[in-house]
């Protein structure tokens, strides 16, 4: 089985790291790889 997190961002989604910064439209935390939870209803 592949792990799509692991394919496209090179580690498990446990492992992401969350910055400081808070999305301006969802309140959500921004993640190393510069994504939040727009779009996601989980903010």
């Amino acid at each position: 089985m592949v792990d799509e997190h692991v394919k496209m961002y090179g580690k498990e989604f446990h492992e992401v790291e969350f910055l400081e910064i808070k999305c301006p439209m969802c309140k959500g935390r921004v993640d190393e790889f510069g994504y939040c939870n727009c779009g996601t209803g989980d903010s």
